[in-house]
């Protein structure tokens, strides 16, 4: 079963270059307006996920081709696709429902032209050498994994092993984000594969109620697709506005399992696949033929989007879900040290946030000797000496400093409000105190 980016990017990569070399010149005949409008009602009657939606389209397109509100846009069949689709969207807006003109595309959806040996082997060189829309794979401080990639593509088998090496070099972290934040959708069975790694037991994620032939497909995580690799750390989903359709069932459907935790924005609301219907004259109408159904919540994202356990703008996701991370960390911390460990990485993340937000008469305050560190001023910055090595220290928050890659350093204010010690915190959790002499 194809959702819209997988399916129709797929045939669209293949054919496109055939597109744009044949038949641009030629003259095209005037659009039969009211027999594409009883085609794109057809298919929309037959197969839309929503039958009432579809009987309003299909009486409100009808009585604009009556009106002969299409009449001066007979010889420009792109316009009129453009129109068609904006009164449809008059009726009910649907991202998924689409209406293009594409001769060559929709002669190819109806098997009158097959793609040559030479167009498939070209589609098949595009994925692959986009590596199937999986960016990298990295290790964040304190052994966080990330994991960002912008696509569910069609090409299970191929793919395998490309997530197998990724997810295998994070098994040993304490925790995994996924940034979905410019994944716009692709492949349910994708979807179906990712989260089996996260997973068990065989467990149901979501169903795809499919109107054009009356039947549901259930789609599970199941352990039995991974080799035996099954990761049982938290799991941290990245959501943007674009975050859309096949990453959005990804998103939804981990969240309502509790396997994962979403940080950022509402996403985009597509949670119905789409399939490209030829309805004659070159036009092409993309319909939502199926609806999901969450096992949990008996219902889908549809028009609201997957919401977020913690919403914060995108750009600010990813520092966002580490602060997480290191809290929860903090709370089931065995120890002082270890929860001192956890609070050095929070600082960290927060390094130059807010620049030049103490003013300079602040900074001589710091200025003085604490035990063997020289703390001076220079221009606008504050600098350490120390066993005649110099550092410059960058700002986190109030009089909190980054010392070193190793160290962060406070100071601290006495009862005579005077900045009396210099408190070092290690990034091993260790914590010292040096007094101003």
């Amino acid at each position: 079963m194809k959702n819209p980016k997988s399916f129709t990017l797929s045939l669209l990569l293949i054919f496109s270059i055939t597109y744009l070399c044949s038949g641009q010149n030629t003259l095209k005949p005037s659009v039969k307006v009211s027999q594409l409008i009883d085609s794109i009602n057809l298919s929309l009657d037959n197969n839309y996920v929503f039958p009432d939606k579809a009987q309003r389209i299909s009486k409100f397109l009808q009585s604009q081709s009556k009106k002969k509100a299409y009449a001066t846009l007979t010889k420009d069949p792109h316009k009129l696709a453009i129109e068609i689709q904006a009164d449809i969207y008059k009726i009910h807006r649907d991202p998924h429902l689409l209406v293009e003109y594409n001769p060559e595309f929709a002669a190819r959806s109806q098997g009158k032209i097959e793609p040559s040996e030479e167009e498939i082997s070209q589609s098949k060189k595009y994925w692959k050498e986009n590596n199937y829309f999986f960016k990298k794979v990295e290790l964040l401080p304190g052994n966080i994994g990330y994991f960002p990639f912008n696509g569910f593509v069609e090409h299970i088998e191929e793919a395998k092993p490309i997530i197998a090496s990724a997810l295998g070099f994070l098994a040993n972290t304490s925790a995994i984000i996924i940034d979905l934040r410019e994944n716009q959708g692709g492949e349910p069975d994708m979807v179906s594969q990712l989260e089996s790694y996260f997973f068990k037991e065989k467990t149901r994620m979501n169903d795809l109620v499919n109107r054009s032939n009356k039947d549901t497909t259930f789609y599970y995580a199941d352990p039995a697709k991974t080799n035996g690799l099954t990761l049982s750390m938290p799991v941290y989903i990245l959501t943007s506005k674009k975050t859309f359709s096949a990453a959005e069932d990804f998103s939804y459907a981990m969240q309502q399992a509790k396997r994962a935790i979403i940080v950022g924005e509402v996403t985009g609301g597509g949670a119905h696949p789409t399939r490209p219907f030829a309805v004659g004259q070159g036009f092409i109408v993309s319909v939502p033929f199926a609806r999901s159904l969450n096992p949990v919540t008996k219902t889908d994202w549809e028009g609201t989007g997957v919401i977020p356990d913690f919403k914060i703008e995108a750009t600010k996701a990813l520092l966002k879900a580490q602060e997480l991370i290191f809290k929860d960390r903090q709370i089931t911390a065995h120890d002082e040290k270890e929860k001192q460990k956890m609070q050095y990485l929070i600082n960290a993340l927060h390094v130059n946030q807010e620049p030049n937000t103490l003013p300079l008469d602040q900074f001589d305050q710091f200025t003085g000797t604490y035990g063997p560190l020289v703390i001076y001023r220079d221009g606008n910055n504050l600098f350490c000496k120390f066993s005649g090595n110099v550092t410059k220290l960058n700002h986190i928050s109030g009089n909190l400093f980054v010392l070193d890659g190793n160290a962060q350093i406070n100071f601290i204010k006495d009862s005579n409000g005077i900045y009396s010690v210099a408190k070092l915190y290690v990034s091993n959790g260790d914590v010292f105190e040096e007094r101003r002499k």
